[in-house]
């Protein structure tokens, strides 16, 4: 006699989460490394090219340049998260997705809170005080050879005198209402870009995840009983 016994779900696995933060954190890592790498080659081709283009343009096509390879990388760091899980749908693969997105932007502000930040500022304040030691020396060569070309003292002093002004005269060109409108509204379309491109990432992350989502995990009946003398039990799915 051959009886059917419904396999409940409940009754085989235990409750407990389904997150697979060991794969989080390997699409996570990917996704970091091959930033840096393609970081490192667009600023090779920045300072190939940089002699050839206007510094607006390279501007912009710095900033575009690290919107795509961001949103390429976290594409790739979700896929490889949701290919290294076990039968997650496509939501949950899209999930995983916006869970590297979030890993990735956590690494990046702990290492800026950690010190990295400290050792760039030590590098730009000794590349700082080698510039002022550079810049005193150019002075005083300016001014003797200014003196071998027969320029007057008076001439040499007036130069002098306006490059001290300087100063000044920017502070007055950063307090122009104009300027400082112009600066507002130059950091209000910075604000909006970088949002664009955060919210660009985090679609790139979780599309890579919704596309390496594998097949679904089911758990149905399992058909129990005397099987025929030339068949191995019977499993239904």
């Amino acid at each position: 006699m051959v009886t059917t016994t419904a396999a409940n779900t409940e009754d085989l696995v235990p409750v407990q989460s389904r997150i697979s933060w060991g794969a989080i954190i390997a699409g996570s890592v990917l996704a970091i490394s091959l930033y840096f790498l393609l970081a490192l080659l667009g600023g090779a081709m920045g300072l190939s090219v940089s002699d050839k283009v206007d510094q607006q343009t390279l501007g912009v096509g710095a900033a575009i340049y690290a919107i795509v390879v961001t949103a390429v990388c976290l594409f790739i760091g979700g896929y490889i998260a949701s290919q290294l899980t076990t039968g997650e749908n496509k939501l949950e693969g899209g999930l995983y997705g916006i869970f590297v997105w979030a890993s990735v932007f956590g690494i990046l502000l702990a290492l800026m809170t950690s010190g990295v930040r400290l050792g760039l500022t030590a590098m730009l304040g000794a590349s700082t005080a080698g510039k002022v030691v550079a810049e005193n020396s150019k002075q005083v060569d300016w001014e003797a050879s200014a003196r071998q070309a027969g320029v007057p003292q008076e001439r040499i002093e007036e130069w002098k005198q306006k490059a001290k002004d300087a100063p000044a005269t920017a502070r007055q060109a950063v307090e122009d209402p104009q300027n400082q409108q112009a600066a507002a509204n130059a950091a209000t379309r910075m604000t909006w870009y970088t949002f664009f491109g955060v919210w660009i990432s985090m679609m790139a992350a979780a599309a890579g995840g919704y596309i390496g989502s594998g097949p679904t995990f089911q758990l149905l009946g399992v058909t129990v009983g005397r099987a025929p003398a030339n068949r191995s039990p019977i499993i239904v799915h």
